[in-house]
């Protein structure tokens, strides 16, 4: 029976995103444990700083990438309840594996298996938001998810913080329990709620993709490609650049407050996770704000120049953290960046979908994806690896992400600065409008 051939209700369908952005902030929560817990967790295990970039890095990028696609495919032939009740059951499984891990080699093994089953989580959403809803309602709940996954890192860090601190305050724990370190406890009661979510998912009123769904396109996409090849390469190496260096330093940044300042992961998490959500929420109202009055002054420029802009105006700042003599110091120019961030990375919604025709846009969005993960994993590696070249103490970790966001963010701005005139020449002939805001201007003579 093919669930989704039916009209779904309104309450179902805003149900059913509500279970999705549950399970999604549930499945980012192992992140925020690993980067809460990274320090004392590299104490007990001996683990060197390029080994965490490893395990949270190159390893973790790795294998999202592999396990997205097969997930992807099996969830588009059966039951999607089925696949995503897998998905989460795997993910606890490798989380609660984490907190018993006695090395590198069973911890990386471990956040392998929580990657893998983390990978088929968003793809299989995204496929059911146009399912669930139509027309301004679609708008309305791409926009709720995206906000809701962009503050997912914040969310995790502030109940990671809030849970580790009750486990304290619950001490001394009964049986096994009463003899293991804190980072292990953390990983533990993290996985703990699997089953609520699980139960919950079967609540999602789609099973099956429909069987009438329209197929897809088969419109090559090479044409496009060498027709704007311009364009699309200066768009693409730029988010690339960009993807790599919005995490080198912010993976790092719990662990170094507290290696610096002797703060407790459960106070980190928590003053950390609100400043990331503040930031978040306005990063995404300033971006909102400012798009529509640029893109009537300059047209599809306007998203490209937000991006660069932006990454301008914070980097001096960003660059400041390895010199922060306070905490407050460093909260501050994490603010700033997460800020900008969050700019930048929702204009480049808007600057991705402009860039390409609809019969092909799928599978640029799909060409992103499949950069996005390996550079951010390449980032948050390569900067623990400087970090143990560096040897600046404390800071080292600092240093190291510096060393990358610094240069990825200069070349994404030069490559955006040069991508505004191609681009808009692109994103003319893809949406056949002359400005975005200009509905009833066709463009057959434009380029």
């Amino acid at each position: 029976m093919q669930q989704s051939s039916h009209p779904v209700s309104a309450f179902r369908a805003w149900l059913a995103l509500a279970i999705m952005i549950a399970a999604m902030l549930y499945a980012l929560v192992d992140r925020q444990v690993f980067l809460l817990v990274a320090a004392e967790m590299s104490k007990t295990l001996r683990l060197s700083n390029t080994q965490l970039g490893l395990i949270q890095g190159v390893g973790f990028a790795a294998l999202t990438l592999l396990g997205a696609y097969p997930i992807a495919w099996f969830a588009d032939r059966y039951d999607r309840r089925w696949v995503l009740a897998i998905c989460i059951l795997c993910w606890a499984m490798g989380t609660a594996a984490c907190g018993l891990a006695n090395g590198f080699s069973p911890l990386f093994i471990a956040a392998g298996a929580v990657a893998v089953s983390e990978a088929g989580i968003a793809p299989i959403f995204m496929s059911m938001l146009p399912e669930l809803f139509r027309g301004q309602a679609r708008v309305t709940a791409t926009m709720i998810y995206y906000v809701a996954v962009s503050l997912g890192m914040a969310a995790g860090m502030f109940v990671v913080g809030a849970m580790m601190a009750a486990v304290d305050a619950l001490k001394p724990l009964p049986g096994f329990l009463s003899g293991l370190e804190n980072w292990r406890l953390a990983y533990l009661a993290a996985a703990a709620p699997f089953p609520v979510l699980i139960a919950m998912i079967f609540f999602l009123p789609i099973g099956r993709v429909p069987g009438a769904r329209a197929k897809a396109t088969a419109a090559p996409i090479t044409p496009f490609l060498r027709a704007h090849f311009k364009s699309v390469a200066l768009v693409f190496g730029a988010m690339t650049f960009f993807a790599l260096g919005v995490t080198s330093v912010l993976a790092w940044t719990p662990v170094s407050l507290t290696r610096i300042f002797g703060l407790s992961p459960a106070s980190v998490g928590m003053v950390l996770g609100a400043v990331i959500a503040a930031a978040s929420v306005a990063g995404v109202t300033a971006g909102n704000f400012v798009m529509p009055p640029l893109q009537r002054r300059i047209g599809y420029r306007a998203a490209p120049r937000i991006v660069w802009v932006s990454l301008i105006a914070s980097l001096p700042l960003v660059c400041l953290i390895p010199f922060a003599t306070a905490p407050w110091q460093v909260f501050a120019c994490v603010g700033v960046q997460v800020f900008a961030s969050t700019i930048a990375g929702a204009s480049s919604v808007s600057l991705l979908q402009d860039l390409a025709p609809p019969e092909v846009r799928s599978r640029i969005m799909a060409l992103r994806a499949m950069t996005n993960g390996p550079a951010i994993g390449l980032g948050i590696a390569g900067s623990a690896f400087l970090g143990d070249v560096i040897k600046a103490g404390p800071q080292s970790l600092f240093w190291g992400g510096l060393c990358i966001t610094v240069p990825a963010w200069i070349a994404t701005i030069v490559m955006l600065r040069l991508a505004e005139k191609p681009f808009e020449v692109t994103a003319r002939e893809s949406t056949g409008m002359r400005s975005p805001l200009d509905f009833s201007a066709p463009t057959k003579d434009v380029g």
